[in-house]
């Protein structure tokens, strides 16, 4: 089932972690909730896997004394019932890749964005989906997170590039195409609120400034800047992600209404060219 039942773990770790001190805390984390993913992450050690699942969400350690009524509640919610069910859907109508799907409650540590705290986190490997949520969540805005990141699994099994290899054009085409797709399954009221920020027109002059001389800047890591915005740069924040979601719109009032299995298999160039961007 691509939806990995880890509510045992997750109760299991409940449990240990009243049993144990506090230096034992991290430990008992380690070995429940990160060895088990050894077999997907085959080149990083526990260690670096804790890491990564705590920077995108994960609650702490210490959290997990307390995570007994968060598990009920999205058990409650029938939170793993309801993504199965979302999977199926999305994968016969994308024909997209059976991968597994993992989800863990969020961390209470959430930061504040514009003025919202964060109730949710999904990241997309090339071929797995770790999805960070708290009871908070209703149900469409639960389905949204996973369709952006599923959506980014085709892309990426269409596109067939390791993280090093993608270019920037690649990035902005990634988050655009995923937030057009959400849009058109759950309506506009669950997009990310910086889809929209920007209209066309005021993207033009930092698309050209900025954007159109590092089209093919190699790495994910040194997108970051564009996607989120960097004040040295004079980026504003998330600009990339408005920048990807007008490239669609603008690709898709040119040419007509694309089936979202075929859409994410055509080409970063061929998008932009078909897109007002390729104008400015």
């Amino acid at each position: 089932m691509p939806v990995v039942n880890i509510l045992p773990q997750l109760y299991k770790l409940c449990e240990m972690s009243s049993q144990n001190d506090k230096e034992k805390l991290i430990k008992v984390h380690r070995e429940l909730l990160c060895n088990p993913l050894k077999v997907i992450f085959q080149k990083r050690t526990t260690e670096e896997i804790h890491l990564e699942l705590l920077r995108n969400g994960l609650f702490d350690p210490f959290e997990a004394l307390g995570m007994s009524a968060t598990l009920k509640a999205l058990e409650q919610q029938n939170v793993w019932g309801i993504l199965q069910k979302e999977f199926e859907k999305l994968q016969s109508l994308w024909n997209g890749p059976d991968i597994p799907i993992y989800i863990y409650p969020l961390t209470q540590h959430r930061p504040i964005i514009d003025g919202i705290e964060v109730k949710k986190n999904g990241v997309a490997y090339n071929g797995v989906i770790f999805l960070f949520i708290s009871p908070e969540l209703v149900e469409t805005e639960l389905k949204a997170m996973f369709s952006h990141e599923y959506h980014h699994i085709c892309r990426l099994s269409s596109i067939k590039k390791a993280p090093q290899e993608i270019t920037l054009i690649d990035s902005l085409i990634i988050e655009g195409m995923a937030e057009w797709e959400v849009e058109k399954l759950y309506g506009e009221a669950v997009l990310s609120p910086w889809t929209k920020r920007f209209s066309f027109e005021e993207l033009k002059e930092p698309w050209k400034k900025y954007f159109t001389s590092n089209l093919y800047l190699l790495g994910v890591e040194n997108h970051y800047s564009f996607l989120y915005g960097d004040e040295s740069l004079e980026l504003p924040r998330w600009i990339g992600y408005c920048i990807g979601y007008r490239i669609i719109e603008s690709y898709i009032n040119n040419v007509g209404s694309v089936k979202p299995n075929i859409l994410y298999q055509i080409s970063s160039e061929k998008i932009i060219q078909g897109s007002n961007f390729n104008k400015i």
